[in-house]
């Protein structure tokens, strides 16, 4: 996967994950406990329609949304005001995607477990308050009505300025524990998603969940990663540089992913001592490629003798470069490593063939 790309979309991310919902509790709360009020899971998902506006900065500009979502299925209609237009559906045990303007649709099948083989909101943004938990202050900033709704307002203040996910600023809905406005500055982007409606009441039909695909519209399966072998990645890469195992570390699994132009991307996942240790990706560079900007955070460092860059947060670490027409990262899988362990892994590489 292409994480600086990722990373520029930080802000987005945490946007829609704080999209949660959980059970409806009088009182006086601390952050934390809304925080944990949210991110529960709710036995009766809820039932409604709304719209929201949506400003992703560099990202993406400006876009107006209607969402429905009945029994955890769900529909969102995205308008951006450079003319697209994108309808997502998922319905339970199928996400698609279709750009009106472009006439392309995208499908990904959930499998057997539906919903559950797909992470949930609850998991992401389980994952974005791990990441903020130490290196934020959090505290209730007071409270507001948004789209007409009385909310908690939660501020999330970076501990320091140069630092990829920055303040973070949300307005939980007291009745629904739905997330009505999020204010985002990550991987140095600022993003706003704010509810200007919400119908707990609306009558949401079934067909809302299902999408008419014009006959003549491309139409692209997609299957996500997939576990490869390691002759499969011979005969795509050749020659490539890959860590030993060597010292208790040990190449669990090889996964494939298709990256920017259906380019072939590997990830070798690695343990030591039985734990997750590091991940190193890799894929043909493309030298015709616009070299990208550095984001927020992220720093020039030299890696075996070639000029790479690290990304050094708290919960993220990462070290990238490109070496005879190859481009590397290698990422921690285990917090207690340093940056230093990851370029002394990236030292040991060595060639395969």
């Amino acid at each position: 996967m292409n994480w600086k790309k990722s990373l520029r979309a930080a802000g987005l991310i945490a946007a829609l994950t704080f999209s949660l919902v959980g059970c409806n509790t009088e009182g006086s709360y601390s952050p934390q406990e809304i925080i944990d009020q949210a991110l529960q899971e709710t036995k009766e998902p809820l039932t409604y329609y709304a719209e929201y506006k949506m400003d992703m900065g560099d990202v993406g500009g400006k876009a107006q949304v209607k969402e429905w979502t009945k029994d955890g299925k769900r529909r969102i209609e995205t308008t951006a005001e450079n003319g697209e237009h994108i309808i997502s559906v998922n319905n339970g045990s199928q996400v698609i995607i279709y750009d009106v303007v472009k006439n392309t649709v995208h499908k990904m099948d959930l499998g057997e477990d539906g919903l559950d083989g797909f992470q949930s909101p609850r998991d992401q943004a389980e994952l974005i308050f791990n990441i903020v938990k130490d290196t934020h202050d959090v505290k209730i900033d007071g409270e507001e009505k948004i789209a007409g709704r009385d909310t908690y307002k939660i501020v999330a203040k970076a501990k320091k300025d140069d630092t990829l996910i920055g303040d973070i600023e949300v307005w939980v809905d007291k009745k629904t524990w739905v997330t009505l406005k999020t204010i985002t500055n990550s991987a140095g982007n600022k993003m706003i998603t704010e509810y200007t409606k919400m119908d707990e009441n609306a009558k949401i039909d079934d067909a809302q969940f299902k999408i008419d695909i014009p006959k003549d519209a491309k139409v692209e399966e997609i299957s996500g990663s997939e576990l490869v072998k390691m002759d499969t990645v011979k005969g795509e890469l050749g020659e490539f540089l890959m860590v030993p195992e060597e010292n208790g570390l040990t190449l669990e699994q090889i996964s494939l992913d298709k990256g920017i132009e259906n380019r072939s991307e590997y990830t070798f996942s690695y343990a030591k001592n039985g734990q997750e240790d590091i991940s190193v990706t890799v894929f043909k560079a493309n030298s015709k490629a616009t070299k990208e900007e550095p984001i927020l955070g992220e720093k020039e460092m030299d890696i075996r003798g070639q000029k790479g860059t690290v990304m050094d947060e708290q919960n993220f670490r990462c070290i990238s470069w490109q070496e005879n027409g190859y481009q590397y990262s290698i990422f921690l899988a285990n917090s207690k490593l340093t940056i230093e362990d990851l370029v002394a892994y990236a030292k040991q590489m060595t060639i395969v063939k």
